[in-house]
C-alpha cells in the first residue's frame, strides 16, 4: 500500500521470472540494464513447454521489449553505473513522501534562448518540429528527464525544471506521426499524470496535436479505453496545471492536453494557437464538400477552398479564443518561459479538492 505514498524505484540487475516480475512493474518507475535485465511472467523453458515457442531470454523480456513494446520500463541504462545515475537524477524531481513540495534546484537558463523558439515553432500547421527543440529553450539547462522515450512516441513525458522547480512535462511530439495521439502514447501520458499528481509535482501541458487516432487499428488497440484514462488522468490531478497551446489543438486532444474544460491554472496560446473540434481542411470537407463539389472549375473551386479554410482558421485562432476568454492570454513565444516561471510561481500553493468519495472507477 506505499503506492502514491512514497517514491518507488526498481533497478533491475537480472533476470524476473514469474509471480517475482509484478515486484518491479509495480514500482513507480523502473530501470532496466542492457544485457542484464529481464522480466517476464514465465522463462523461456515454461514458455516453450506451454506454447511451444523456443525464444531467449531478452527476447521473451529484456530492455527492447519493456522499453519499446510493453511500457513497463521507464528507462534503460547501458550499464549498472548508469542506472544507479539513472536513479539518483529521478530521485532529485521527487519528494521523500506524499504531500510533501519536491525538492528545488538553484535556477538555471535554458540551454538556448527563449528569442529562439519562434524559429523553432514553423508557422504552416501541419510542419513537423521536434518538441525537445521548445523544451530547451524553456526549460532549465540539462532538465529536461524524459520517461520511456521509445514507447508511445507520439507524446513526451519528462521530468525537468522550470526556474529551478521540478515540473512534470506532457507534450504532443509533431516529429512523430503528427503528434496524434495513439493508444500507447494516452496510456504512458496518463500514467506519468497520475504519478506526478501523487507527488506534488505540477503539470505543463504543451498542446500541438491533431487529436486522437482514428481508424480500425487503433480501435481494436482500444483507443477509447487508453483515452479515457489519459482524460480520466488529467481531469482527476489536483496539481497545479500549465496548458499552452502551441499550435494545433483538436478534437477531444484538447481535452486530454490539459484544455479549459477541466480548470487548469490557466490556459495560454502561442500566436501560432488553434482550438477546434476539427483541423480547417477536415471541417471544410465535412460542410462543404457538396457545394465545393457543385463548382465545376477547378480553379474556381479551388480558391473557394482556399477561401473557406481560412474562414475558419480564423474563427479558431488563439486570439479569437482569447477575445470570448476560452484561453486566458496569448503570448509572444519569446516571452513563453518567463510566462511559466511566473505562472508556476504565483499557483504554487493553490489547493483543490476531489469529491469525497472510496475511488472513481477508471483504472
Amino acid at each position: 500500500m506505499l503506492s502514491g505514498y512514497v517514491p518507488q524505484i526498481c533497478v533491475l540487475y537480472g533476470p524476473c521470472i514469474a509471480g517475482a516480475a509484478y515486484t518491479p512493474v509495480f514500482a513507480d518507475f523502473t530501470i532496466m540494464v542492457e544485457g542484464m535485465s529481464a522480466m517476464a511472467i514465465a522463462s523461456p523453458r515454461m514458455v516453450k513447454m506451454v506454447t511451444g515457442e523456443e525464444i531467449d531470454m531478452q527476447d521473451l523480456g529484456g530492455p527492447a521489449v519493456h522499453a519499446k513494446h510493453s511500457g513497463s520500463a521507464d528507462l534503460v541504462a547501458k550499464d549498472e553505473q548508469e542506472a544507479r545515475a539513472m536513479a539518483a537524477k529521478l530521485m532529485s524531481y521527487l519528494p521523500d513522501k506524499a504531500g510533501e513540495k519536491p525538492p528545488r534546484s538553484e535556477p538555471e537558463s535554458p540551454t538556448f534562448s527563449p528569442e529562439g523558439i519562434d524559429e523553432v515553432i514553423p508557422s504552416e500547421p501541419n510542419r513537423a518540429y521536434d518538441v525537445h527543440d521548445l523544451l530547451d529553450r524553456i526549460c532549465d539547462a540539462e532538465s529536461v528527464f524524459e520517461m520511456k522515450p521509445e514507447y508511445g512516441k507520439e507524446i513526451v513525458t519528462a521530468f525537468a525544471r522550470i526556474d529551478g522547480r521540478p515540473v512534470g512535462v506532457v507534450a504532443n511530439q509533431p516529429n512523430h506521426r503528427s503528434g496524434a495521439i495513439f493508444p500507447d502514447a494516452a496510456e504512458k501520458a496518463a500514467e506519468f499524470i497520475w504519478t506526478c499528481d501523487a507527488y506534488e509535482i505540477p503539470l505543463l501541458y504543451l498542446c500541438d496535436t491533431p487529436g486522437f487516432m482514428a481508424g480500425s487499428d487503433v480501435e481494436k488497440d482500444a483507443i477509447l479505453e487508453k483515452g479515457k484514462k489519459f482524460i480520466y488522468a488529467t481531469s482527476s490531478a489536483t496539481v497545479p496545471k500549465q496548458t499552452v497551446v502551441v499550435r494545433k489543438a483538436y478534437g477531444a486532444g484538447i481535452y486530454a492536453m490539459g484544455g479549459p474544460a477541466y480548470d487548469p491554472e490557466s490556459v495560454i496560446g502561442l500566436p501560432s494557437g488553434e482550438i477546434a473540434i476539427m483541423g480547417p481542411e477536415a471541417a471544410i470537407n465535412a460542410v462543404y464538400a457538396n457545394k465545393l463539389d457543385a463548382i465545376d472549375d477547378p480553379e474556381e473551386r479551388k480558391q473557394r477552398e482556399q477561401e473557406l479554410r481560412e474562414e475558419y482558421r480564423q474563427d479558431i485562432d488563439a486570439h479569437r479564443m482569447a477575445s470570448e476568454v476560452v484561453i486566458d492570454d496569448v503570448v509572444p513565444p519569446s516571452t513563453l518561459r518567463q510566462e511559466l516561471v511566473n505562472r508556476f510561481a504565483f499557483y504554487e500553493d493553490v489547493q483543490k479538492d476531489l469529491p469525497d468519495k472510496k475511488h472513481g472507477t477508471v483504472l
